[in-house]
Parts: C-alpha cells; structure tokens; sequence
C-alpha cells in the first residue's frame, strides 16, 4: 500500500468517526472527539511534513497552489478544533461548531482524494510514494500522541 491509499483508507475512518461522535452524547461523546481529534491531528501532521513537501517539490506553479490550499484547509480544521476544544460537550452550540468542522472536512477530504491525489499520483513515482509510508506513520504516531497528551475537552 502506497501512502496515498493509506490515507484515503483513513478518510473512511475519519467519516466513521464523525457519524459516531454526531450520533453520542455525554461522555461518550467526549472520549470518542479526544481519538478523532488526536487522529486527525497526527494525520494532518504527517501530510504536511512528509507528502505535501514532496509533492510540492515536485509540482509546478498552478499545481502548487493545490498543495498550498490542503495546508490552508488543515489550518480551518485546526481553527475550528480548538474552538470545540475550548466548549464544553454539553453546550448547546458544540454540535452546531462540530457540523461546521464535519463541513470543513469533508470538503477537504474530498478535495484531497479528487484533485490532490491525482496530483501526487503524476508528478511523484509510485515506488517513491511507497517508501514513505513509514515515515508517514511513524510521524503521525509522534503527532497523534503529542495531541492526546495536550487535550483538555
């Protein structure tokens, strides 16, 4: 598996994840945001210091710009993560601030796998995006602990 069938195989997970929370309550609800926000977090971190470097290097001018724009959506996810962070479970505006970040990632995981990934797919060599599958996990794993450690909702 390259990386990049990795990380679609974790959009699926990210999507379970997201109707779990949607459909919890209480602590429950809580415990289940604390890993999705832990695992997205990793997973954003891994994109953003092993594939978007790589394909960045290897794309050009207008096809930069789809790399620079993954970055920028991260960003939006991270915005609206440390609003949920910082509102407790049971107000009655936390589901309301979780379907706009549902909202932001989906369009970005959409995004990814219909017009990023193609990109990588053409400008890097598959036995490139097979190698650093590892190192991808490996910094998500890092990223992904760091998170839960921090995590204060």
């Amino acid at each position: 598996m390259d990386v990049l069938a990795h990380i679609k195989k974790e959009h699926k997970e990210f999507k379970k994840m997201i109707s779990q929370i949607e459909s919890a309550q209480g602590e429950k609800k809580k415990e289940i945001f604390r890993e999705f926000y832990a695992e997205l977090n990793g997973h954003h971190e891994a994109e953003e210091h092993v594939v978007f470097p790589l394909v960045r290097k290897s794309a050009k001018g207008k096809d930069d710009e789809v790399v620079l724009e993954m970055i920028e959506e991260h960003s939006l996810g991270r915005h609206q993560f440390s609003i949920l962070e910082r509102t407790a479970v049971d107000n009655e505006t936390w589901d309301a601030k979780f379907s706009v970040l549902k909202e932001v990632l989906n369009h970005h995981m959409e995004e990814e796998e219909n017009t990023f990934m193609p990109l990588a797919r053409k400008v890097v060599p598959k036995e490139h995006l097979d190698s650093i599958l590892d190192e991808f996990e490996s910094v998500l794993e890092t990223y992904k602990m760091k998170k839960k450690e921090k995590l204060q909702i």
